[in-house]
């Protein structure tokens, strides 16, 4: 997840929330960091073959952003959209954080390490999709949407085809440099970031919901173990 997603829902609870008293504040999100791995991918197309090849969108345009690249690694997999000079970029991540730590020794330190990364990744990415949420109604029910622009471009909530919710974010208008992002957790285990500097019809939370939303259709999360 972006870092603006997380100063986003902080700083929507913060505003929209003033007033409620200390303890009816939820604890800021942290901004999770997916764990890395040294397990090397092979060459060439390194997720042809890959657990998480199923799920990805095609490799061919989408919704107008032509498809650039994808790279796997030991439990994620990334595939690029947009143009070459960078004018247009969108970016697609599925993480799978329920397999086993590479290598042998699933009692050592490291391994320990990286299921903790995982595990806090999962928890994570969930608690902020629920505290983008709750910034979303205290903003609509305190009038203090146009804080950040108006009601546009407050976070918005909607779902895979199989329940799981996803918050869709956007910064302000007047933040020229930020980036929109979707965040879910899929099945309980496997977190689905998107994210785009794009900012089509004004970077509003619905313009870019209907960018997002049919893509993540297009991903067969239903295949995913």
């Amino acid at each position: 997840m972006n870092r603006s997603l997380t100063l986003l829902s902080a700083l929507l609870l913060t505003a929209t929330l003033q007033g409620c008293g200390d303890d009816s504040k939820p604890a800021k999100a942290e901004a999770p960091q997916a764990a890395s791995s040294a397990a090397a991918t092979p060459a060439g197309d390194s997720c042809s073959g890959h657990e998480l090849e199923r799920a990805l969108p095609p490799t061919k345009a989408v919704y107008g952003y032509p498809y650039l690249s994808r790279e796997c690694g030991y439990d994620s997999a990334t595939i690029v959209y947009g143009k070459a000079d960078g004018s247009q970029q969108l970016v697609v991540t599925l993480t799978d954080t329920g397999l086993p730590a590479p290598g042998a020794d699933q009692q050592g330190e490291a391994a320990k390490q990286y299921l903790a990364a995982q595990a806090k990744l999962r928890d994570t990415t969930a608690k902020n999709v629920s505290l983008l949420n709750q910034a979303r109604q205290a903003a609509l029910q305190n009038g203090t949407a146009a804080q950040f622009g108006g009601e546009q471009y407050l976070p918005v909530i909607d779902s895979t085809r199989m329940g799981d919710p996803l918050a869709i974010s956007v910064p302000s208008p007047d933040d020229k440099a930020g980036e929109s992002s979707l965040t879910g957790l899929i099945k309980g285990r496997y977190v689905l970031n998107m994210t785009s500097p794009d900012k089509p019809n004004g970077g509003t939370a619905q313009s870019l919901r209907e960018l997002f939303v049919p893509i993540s259709e297009q991903m067969a999360l239903t295949k995913l173990p």
